[in-house]
């Protein structure tokens, strides 16, 4: 019954069509950008990483500076082994500043989706969410590059603070992007650089290709670098 509700998602999402820019995404890849949907419009992200696993997450644009998103991860989704089914996490971006040629956007934010969902590790994720985040950015040095910074907590308990950073930055008219970014900085073992490609198919779908966490090792290593392959869809209501 759940993969049957997963991929009908995913049939509907490609049924309908809207242009969208690129300048709308939410995300470079792990890490969340100042952009916000316009009101009406709508997202759909369908991200599949190891052991046959898929996140998808949908971000509304309820309010011209408000999103609001739910996101679903199905670990071993594709394949034979048993599928572990994860907790719904909801995710809200509210806008505060647009950003001039003089000083950057700001946005703040909640996104409780983490990565490697276990049932084993008290039903809970690996890697935790991205929690709380500010994040600012603006388009810089010279014309395409986008760089958004910020800092998030995900633990409260903890009270600690990371940062990230990302850019893209087109390297083929606009169709082909290159996309970096450091993420988790706070404790170098466990921050994570990530590299990827992203390729606009059509105006509402992007492919993207990923390698997260290019400092890990291999298979014997907590968290591995991985090859991720994710497909992204803009429409409005």
């Amino acid at each position: 019954m759940i993969k049957k509700i997963a991929l009908s998602l995913i049939t509907l999402t490609f049924f309908v069509s809207y242009s969208y820019s690129l300048q709308n995404r939410l995300y470079v890849m792990d890490t969340p950008t100042i952009n916000i949907l316009n009101y009406g419009s709508y997202a759909a992200d369908f991200r599949f990483f190891k052991d046959g696993g898929v996140q998808t997450k949908l971000n509304f644009g309820v309010m011209k500076i408000l999103n609001i998103g739910v996101s679903w991860e199905l670990a071993n989704f594709i394949g034979n082994d048993q599928m572990q089914v994860a907790v719904p996490e909801l995710s809200v971006k509210v806008r505060l500043y647009d950003g001039n040629m003089t000083w950057p956007g700001v946005a703040i934010g909640y996104d409780g989706q983490g990565y490697f969902y276990n049932t084993d590790y008290d039903g809970d994720y690996l890697q935790k969410g991205r929690g709380i985040y500010l994040v600012t950015g603006r388009e810089m040095f010279f014309e395409g590059l986008m760089i958004d910074a910020g800092l998030n907590m995900n633990d409260f308990s903890k009270s600690q603070v990371f940062g990230f950073v990302n850019a893209i930055i087109p390297i083929y008219q606009d169709d082909v992007f290159f996309m970096a970014e450091y993420d988790n900085i706070n404790y170098f073992p466990d921050a994570r650089l990530n590299f990827g490609i992203r390729y606009a198919l059509t105006d509402s779908v992007d492919l993207d290709f990923m390698i997260r966490d290019c400092w890990g090792k291999d298979a014997d290593d907590k968290f591995p670098n991985e090859r991720i392959f994710k497909i992204s869809y803009s429409g409005k209501f």
